[in-house]
């Protein structure tokens, strides 16, 4: 075997010498621990900062090659089965093919993913340019081997929320070991380091679980070198902004997928979000049907199940796990129990499949809401914010909307090792009970990079009782890291990603720092497949680590708290049987309901009214990649005419600031 590595490197390393190389070129081959060539493995090539410059998928012989302009770099394995390997400042020289192999490690051998520093590894000089020998690559002890959390281990913290807590001590040992003054620690308080002095004596017959007070030095502790202060938590600290794939389809996502951007991400996780249909159902007088069965299919197979939303819309696909083409492809839409065949349908680049059907104008009342939320240690710097964020948006979103009938659930999980995987409390309309359950929850565990995402999904879209008739159910999933990269937890996504637009469950990830791109575009096909969006955190807060530029156009930065409730909103607000969609603000204390604005027709073609049931200090019209592209200013209570006839079709929204508020809704517009 050993005969075989060296005819391999011997053969990799004279093409480099001897063939014309006229461009800077890396290449190399994957083996396993037999010698093996590993086939279909993910090599992602990085600009420091973890900037994705290629992503290749190497042959059937272990082989990969792939041009790169001159410079540093990181280059990462992925492989099914194999414990990922990376290797950083590896240097790509100008006109040279510069080869570098990888010898990956079982999974179950190793379980962290191993870091070395090209530049350290023994042997440094190499014997000839731009090659990395074999032995160099196998070195048993290489000089940085670190857990995969973006190369730096974040710290864990505690997040005791208050100057004396009470913390439930596990079972002591035998009495005679029972006696412990343990040295002064560290805690969070109030969003501060404190000093923490506390000593714990148990009498010699203890044998049994004891409470014991934590009483924290009012010291604070220095930040880190650099970090600025973190303020308390409570809502509207945080900032986020959002980006709807759906709705810039043909301006953004096309590109991407034309140029192969993502094409290693949706290698890496099977999803292939290319063959979209759009279809939109309403009553002969316009009144969108939300809440309705519609099903793709092909030669009356069952291809893509989903269900309309609250503007009539389904979003259905084909191929989404196995890029498998389609040319012919029907649908058909159950209302009131009745089928109606929707005939062949054209592709979302082509425009909306609108259909018209003869129906009663009602909707459902009911809205699920499931917070699925990571959990583990490394969300620490930020959990605490989350959940009084969370814990807000609950209040408001019911207050807003008073006709509706809300349940609400949580998930909140860690990994597989840690001490519970996950921990959920069901979907309820006891409001109180969810807030009380979100109280009680702490960031601990987790430990390698990625986390038992799918156990979350499986916990949210299976095991949840979500309502057989709903305007909305939407799963806002907030996590900090990837699943893990094997086939069971894939299939096991797409799995519940299937079920999820089947039952009509929008997920709508939330993203904290430490995200990474390979797990931003699994959470953007999430959004596609689901009919939801993408919300990520941004720096502009100051709060928690680095934030990840999110990979879109230009958005909007929001207080995340807003945003969410915005969203809420514009997800269960329906037209009324006269076709007048509403917009509605926060309760007026003086007022027995609360104040909405009303616009139609919607969707919209040339213009459309908007009535005000009061002067506001503007209405700003946005498209999907959040530009304003119309503003009224001061307008009056009454009704106001808004021309569209110039804007493109598709979908935007309508902003009404009044008393540094912002209330939102969104417009259709199509060419008639």
């Amino acid at each position: 075997m050993q005969l075989s590595f060296l005819i391999s490197t011997m053969w990799l390393t004279i093409t480099a010498l001897f063939l014309p190389v006229e461009k800077s070129v890396l290449s190399g081959k994957i083996t396993d621990p037999a010698g093996r060539p590993v086939a279909n493995a993910n090599i992602l090539i990085m600009k420091k900062g973890r900037e994705l410059v290629a992503g290749i998928t190497s042959g059937e012989d272990g082989t990969y090659r792939q041009e790169v302009a001159p410079g540093m770099y990181d280059v990462e394995c992925i492989a099914a089965g194999f414990a990922t390997r990376r290797y950083v400042d590896v240097p790509v020289r100008e006109n040279t093919n510069n080869v570098l192999d990888f010898f990956l490690e079982k999974e179950d051998g190793l379980e962290e993913t191993v870091v070395q520093q090209y530049g350290s590894l023994p042997g440094n000089g190499h014997s000839k340019p731009g090659v990395l020998t074999a032995d160099e690559l196998r070195s048993p002890e290489p000089d940085i081997a670190v857990k995969y959390d973006e190369i730096a281990v974040r710290e864990k913290r505690e997040t005791e929320r208050a100057a004396k807590t009470r913390a439930t001590m596990l079972k002591a040992e035998p009495a005679s070991k029972a006696k412990r003054a343990p040295a002064a620690d560290k805690v969070v308080i109030d969003g501060a380091r404190k000093d923490v002095t506390y000593t714990f004596e148990a009498p010699d017959d203890y044998k049994s679980y004891e409470e014991v007070t934590i009483v924290a030095d009012e010291t604070k502790a220095a930040p880190p070198p650099g970090a600025p202060a973190q303020p308390s938590p409570r809502a509207g600290l945080l900032t986020a902004g959002e980006w709807s794939d759906l709705h810039n389809w043909n301006r953004h996502w096309a590109d991407l997928l034309a140029d192969g951007e993502i094409d290693t991400y949706q290698n890496m996780y099977g999803f292939f979000p290319k063959q979209r249909f759009t279809v939109l159902l309403t009553t002969e007088q316009d009144f969108p049907l939300a809440d309705v069965a519609v099903t793709l299919k092909s030669a009356g197979e069952t291809i893509w199940e989903a269900r309309t939303d609250n503007t009539g819309k389904a979003e259905l696909w084909a191929g989404l796990f196995d890029k498998k083409e389609f040319t012919a492809l029907e649908a058909e839409a159950l209302v009131e129990g009745q089928k109606h065949d929707l005939g062949r349908l054209k592709p979302a680049k082509d425009g909306i499949n609108r259909f018209r059907i003869e129906a009663a104008c009602k909707a459902p009342k009911n809205v699920d809401i499931v917070w699925a939320v990571d959990a583990t240690g490394s969300m620490g710097d930020e959990i605490e914010y989350l959940k009084t964020e969370l814990l807000d948006v609950i209040g408001r979103a019911k207050g807003r909307n008073p006709g509706l009938s809300f349940r609400m659930g949580t998930v909140f999980y860690r990994d597989v090792s840690d001490a519970y995987i996950t921990a959920s409390s069901g979907l309820s309309g006891n409001i109180a009970k969810t807030v009380d359950f979100i109280k009680k929850q702490s960031a601990d565990g987790g430990g390698d990079y990625p986390e038992a995402v799918h156990s979350a999904l499986e916990e949210a879209i299976h095991l949840q009782d979500w309502s057989k008739e709903a305007i909305a159910r939407i799963c806002f999933l907030v996590l900090d890291a990837s699943p893990h990269q094997t086939p069971e937890v894939n299939a096991s996504l797409q799995k519940s990603i299937r079920e999820a637009a089947k039952l009509g469950i929008r997920i709508v990830p939330v993203t904290a720092s430490g995200i990474q791109k390979d797990t931003e575009f699994l959470m953007k096909f999430f959004g596609l497949a689901t009919n939801g969006t993408y919300v990520f955190l941004t720096d502009h807060s100051g709060i928690g680590g680095k934030h990840l530029e999110p990979t879109t156009d230009e958005y909007k930065v929001e207080p995340l708290n807003e945003l969410l409730v915005r969203l809420i909103a514009e997800y269960t607000t329906i037209s009324t049987c006269e076709g007048k969609s509403t917009i509605r603000f926060e309760d007026d204390p003086q007022q027995q309901q609360p104040w909405q604005a009303l616009y139609y027709p919607n969707p919209a073609s040339t213009q459309f009214i908007l009535e005000l049931p009061f002067d506001v200090q503007s209405v700003t019209i946005y498209d999907s990649e959040g530009k304003a592209v119309r503003k009224l200013e001061k307008p009056v209570a009454g009704q106001n005419t808004v021309i569209v006839s110039d804007l493109a079709a598709g979908f935007y929204t309508i902003r009404i600031l009044k008393d540094g508020r912002m209330q939102s809704g969104k417009l259709m517009v199509v060419r008639a």
